[in-house]
């Protein structure tokens, strides 16, 4: 698809004509409304990337009142795209279903599909599994009219189990599940009800150690052969959120990453031998969903509710990134197919930057060791090209978590839901269906400019040094700062 920058400027120039009809612009967003929901106009960001630490409107103020009416209006962004896009097919059929991934489409092509269905005595499934939509990353000799901007992986692949919350469902998290096996991922997501039999559909917690059971059982078959099971993260969304978070302690999981639900760990969850996995938390700064037209009025109480979290987590010695993304609702984490539900477009492709950078830092990038401390060697490789490989991978993520703009390469490449509507790609496509669709990008974005100014944004990770042992360099907030006034800064 034809990569075009999103721009804060009003597109005054109006498309070419196609089969006689005005064509609409690209954008939209700033005729219709007059706001830039790119940038920061309250207070700027500065040439180095971060932002005046006393340049925020006073709470109350006529600013920060203006400022928070925005807000709510960039909230509701997407919506608004939908609403101007001529095959909005993300509002019809089934709910949840975002027609711009469908697996379907691209099995075989951006990764390798398979649908789990509900184990049945004599039928395939993952036992205690009601259903699962899995995602294998192309390995080599397969895919072959993949995308060049896409890479193919060798087995064994680290495994990510995504849980989706209440009353949602797996479709939900395509969005998440997709781009995770096109980075190199095995990706599971379980569903708590089987899709078929009805409503509310609760999230199981035992999910994700019933699919981790079943991988490591020869009943998985070469889905089980594929999966590097001594490299395993757990993710979930509000009440999967939870459900990830109880597996905090568990030996099998190198780390956690929690989309808008809770924020804390237990006492006596992780002690001893099984030490605390490093998480990420992804707050929401608005409601539950889109369309929003409630102001803040819990600001400025509610402003360092990461704090507390960020303080505990780094007092255990672990790794914690606890964000709270700017004019987001609680819905943006189910992507971009829940109709009129999800808000912000740059919602998707920022939430799946921070969760691919934690992954591979904490994951992918994990040096594994066997009982006599010697490294475990993949591919050929002996232990010094073991090390260096993995000392990549931390590193390329420990810049990510730590750049100040939204890294080139790193995630536009697997953005694919729907975005801007070009009529003039559409024409020349081929493809009337899906060619004029144009996906959100956000890399050579400031970071700071999508976190949000009412909550404060804490950081804590060290980069590894597999070469020399010990800690190459950390980046830390401090208890005082907030990332999206000063990125996240190394500091030693």
């Amino acid at each position: 698809m034809l990569k075009r920058a999103l721009i804060a400027a009003v597109l005054t120039a109006v498309l070419a004509p196609v089969g006689g009809a005005q064509a609409a612009p690209l954008d939209s967003w700033p005729i219709t409304h007059g706001i830039d929901c790119l940038n920061d106009l309250f207070n700027p960001t500065r040439p180095d990337g971060t932002k005046d630490p006393a340049g925020d409107p006073a709470p109350g103020s006529p600013a920060w009142i203006e400022r928070d009416r925005q807000r709510l209006e960039c909230d509701n962004q997407r919506d608004a795209d939908r609403r101007f896009h001529p095959h909005n097919h993300t509002n019809s059929g089934r709910y949840g279903e975002d027609w711009y991934r469908n697996p379907h489409r691209f099995d075989g092509r951006r990764w390798r599909f398979d649908y789990i269905a509900a184990d049945i005595p004599g039928v395939y499934g993952i036992p205690g599994v009601p259903a699962a939509e899995i995602y294998r990353p192309c390995k080599p000799n397969t895919c072959l009219n993949k995308p060049a901007a896409l890479e193919r992986f060798a087995p064994p692949y680290p495994v990510v189990v995504i849980h989706h919350g209440f009353i949602a469902q797996m479709t939900h998290h395509r969005f998440n599940a997709q781009v995770f096996a096109e980075a190199g991922y095995m990706a599971i997501v379980v569903n708590g009800i089987h899709p078929l039999t009805g409503v509310p559909n609760v999230q199981d917690s035992a999910n994700g150690g019933e699919v981790l059971n079943w991988l490591a059982s020869s009943a998985s078959g070469e889905i089980g052969r594929e999966a590097d099971l001594s490299r395993v993260a757990m993710a979930g969304h509000s009440q999967g959120a939870a459900a990830a978070l109880s597996y905090q302690g568990d030996p099998r999981v190198d780390a956690i990453v929690a989309w808008d639900g809770g924020d804390a760990i237990a006492d006596n969850n992780c002690s001893g031998e099984n030490p605390c996995a490093p998480i990420m938390y992804q707050r929401t700064d608005g409601a539950f969903s889109a369309p929003q037209g409630t102001a803040r009025t819990d600001y400025p109480d509610t402003r360092d509710r990461g704090l507390v979290t960020y303080q505990e987590h780094q007092a255990r010695g672990m790794d914690v990134y606890h964000i709270t993304l700017r004019a987001s609702n609680h819905i943006d984490w189910n992507g971009n197919g829940v109709g009129s539900l999800a808000g912000n477009r740059l919602a998707e492709p920022v939430i799946n930057y921070y969760t691919l950078a934690w992954l591979d830092r904490h994951v992918r990038g994990k040096l594994v060791v066997d009982g006599d401390g010697d490294v475990v060697s993949l591919h050929g490789r002996d232990a010094a090209q073991e090390r260096r490989y993995r000392q990549a991978i931390v590193a390329s993520a420990f810049a990510q978590l730590t750049s100040k703009r939204f890294v080139s390469g790193s995630i536009d490449k697997h953005t694919i839901s729907q975005g801007f509507y070009d009529p003039v790609q559409m024409a020349t496509s081929g493809d009337p269906l899906f060619g004029g669709n144009v996906p959100y990008q956000i890399e050579g974005l400031w970071i700071v400019d999508r976190l949000s100014p009412e909550f404060r944004s804490f950081c804590s990770v060290t980069l590894p040094d597999y070469l020399n042992g010990g800690v190459a360099a950390v980046a830390d907030s401090g208890a005082a700062g907030d990332v999206r006034l000063t990125g996240c800064p190394v500091t030693g």
